[in-house]
């Protein structure tokens, strides 16, 4: 949900590098913080229950720790820069709210809590506040069947209300909201549903960025946006080697295969290699197609 970052001391709600850094501080801690026999499994949760989820897949931290973690980031940067690009806002880019009933399985719920969040980034970046509630009771309801009942508690769900047309506050809102996801699931040892919150965030920010960028007409001003997209091939990595702790389950497993397949296109990515646009193309397709699966609730 890239939504896990430590709280930084600034003065101002607003910062692009708050998300960034959050992302890397939950997933890090969670990490550390979980042990056990690998060969345990989740049990996936139906529509109807709505009992505590344990995340029973525990493996032993090793080098792990030591990954850079912090280059997995939540998309509010991505996003900004594809705003200040000049690439229009689209809607129809967005997971639908409708499609919250969908998610039966604690998998589908995971994801979608963090492709939600990065539709909240969508939104609030672009100052389209007419949306915002509505992605904010879906990522309420999604919090609280996973048993994560304080993220979007009427408190927050009042300071929206009261800044509901203010793009720093709303910001900030956001970070609150996905700070208590961070502190509960790190609470209860839930790793494997944070993994997944993490995986559906960043999905989410290239799915929005790719599917806007590669029908824009390219110019001078949008043309660092390659440079942005090159640089999740990394990302991607760490987020695979992330998931790959938990391959034993198989809806994991095959997650791991459709990212793989993504990170061939990335082949000829590099610090000092951008994609050009018919692999932007390509990169645009697959992430599509594995991003229409888990907002189906496939």
């Amino acid at each position: 949900m890239n939504f896990y970052v430590k709280r930084a001391k600034q003065t101002k709600y607003m910062s692009k590098n708050y998300f960034l850094h959050f992302t890397a501080a939950v997933i890090i801690s969670v990490l550390i913080s979980c042990s056990g026999d690998p060969q345990n499994k989740e049990i996936p949760v139906t529509a109807n229950d709505t009992t505590a989820i344990r995340d029973s897949v525990k493996p032993v931290v090793t080098a792990k720790v030591e990954m850079v973690i912090s280059d997995i980031p939540f998309p509010f940067e991505m996003l900004e820069n594809l705003h200040t690009s000049g690439v229009d806002y689209d809607q129809k880019v967005m997971n639908p709210v409708s499609n919250t009933t969908k998610y039966n399985q604690y998998n589908s719920k995971a994801l979608n809590l963090g492709i939600y969040g990065a539709d909240l980034a969508y939104v609030v970046t672009y100052e389209q506040f007419q949306q915002i509630g509505a992605y904010i009771k879906n990522a309420k309801k999604l919090a609280e069947d996973l048993n994560i009942p304080f993220a979007f508690n009427q408190n927050m769900m009042d300071r929206y209300s009261k800044f509901k047309d203010n793009k720093d506050s709303l910001t900030r809102i956001v970070y609150d909201s996905y700070s208590q996801v961070d502190k509960t699931l790190k609470g209860d040892e839930r790793v494997g549903i944070a993994a997944l919150v993490v995986t559906g965030s960043w999905l989410e920010g290239l799915h929005l960025s790719t599917q806007t960028f590669v029908d824009a007409e390219k110019t001078k001003e949008n043309a660092g946006l390659y440079k942005t997209i090159s640089a999740q091939k990394k990302s991607l990595a760490i987020v695979v080697k992330l998931l790959d702790e938990y391959k034993q389950d198989p809806y994991i497993a095959k997650l791991i295969v459709d990212l793989d397949d993504i990170v061939s296109s990335y082949s000829s990515a590099t610090s000092n290699v951008v994609l050009n646009e018919q692999e932007l193309i390509v990169i645009d397709k697959k992430v599509d197609k594995l991003r229409d699966r888990i907002v189906e609730g496939l």
